[in-house]
């Protein structure tokens, strides 16, 4: 019975190396895959606000306009737009 057991001791060893090289990999791939898809996108998330559980405020910048998107769950809902501009101007002056 002994060497039934010392096999499936190596069987049992096998599966975790093999499982501790293909995590990593797998995970290094997938970081890789998306960052290559997702380079030269002009969509950028300038802030999140948390509101609740799954409930934020987002302001999104794109195409040189700022976006204040309230989500949730079940809708996104665009409370206000302005340009970039605009934006960073207050009362004439420059913040």
């Amino acid at each position: 019975m002994t060497g039934v057991d010392s096999l499936l001791i190596l069987g049992l060893v096998r599966v975790v190396v093999v499982l501790a090289i293909l995590a990593p990999a797998v995970y290094l791939a997938t970081r890789w895959y998306g960052r290559r898809h997702t380079k030269g996108t002009s969509i950028h998330v300038k802030e999140v606000m948390p509101l609740g559980v799954n409930r934020a405020l987002y302001v999104i910048e794109w195409d040189k306009r700022r976006y204040l998107l309230g989500v949730t769950p079940q809708a996104v809902t665009l409370i206000d737009s302005s340009d970039k501009a605009a934006s960073s101007l207050k009362n004439g002056e420059e913040m």
